[in-house]
């Protein structure tokens, strides 16, 4: 009977795990709000903080890996094939997952040597970082929309032009 309780447990953990992931990038904005709204002297904000910081390289993991994964699936069913489960999609989404926590890391570690957490009086200043930080939090995300947008993209589209130019040549003469 321990054996059930304890893996209800865990089941239950998995659930309220996920759904954080999945909700987060909302509640990342809420610190924004509480800065905004609220009175300037709060000790919410440095635990608000910390808790942001500790959470984001977790939460960019899972979504960077997400969205990875699904434009690979989408890649692999716009050139004709059918995407099925395999090692390899194991080993991309492990290595998307690892990118986007380190990123994050590095990402975080950078803002906070440049940017310190303001002062508990300066409001300005603390809705400034918490604007900011989910783009910091979110940037290995950002920079593989960025790479797959502006140079990825358009290589492909040459490169596409440059085949059927080809096929023409080779096939219509």
């Amino acid at each position: 009977m321990e054996f059930l309780k304890n893996l209800g447990q865990f089941i239950l953990f998995q659930i309220a795990t996920v759904g954080f992931m999945l909700i987060a990038p909302l509640l990342y904005l809420i610190p924004l709000v509480f800065v905004v709204l609220s009175p300037p002297n709060n000790d919410v904000f440095p635990i608000l903080a910390v808790a942001m910081t500790v959470t984001g390289p977790f939460v960019s993991a899972f979504w960077t890996m997400i969205v990875c994964m699904m434009r690979r699936v989408h890649r692999i069913r716009i050139s004709g094939g059918d995407y099925t489960p395999s090692l390899e999609g194991v080993f991309a989404a492990t290595g998307w997952m690892l990118y986007g926590f380190f990123g994050t890391v590095v990402a975080e570690v950078l803002f906070l040597c440049v940017f310190h957490l303001p002062r508990i009086g300066n409001t300005s200043g603390l809705a400034i970082w918490f604007a900011v930080m989910p783009f910091v939090i979110f940037a290995p995300l950002l920079l593989v929309w960025a790479w797959s947008s502006f140079i990825q993209s358009p290589r492909r589209k040459w490169r596409r032009g440059v085949e059927d130019r080809k096929f023409r040549a080779w096939h219509c003469t």
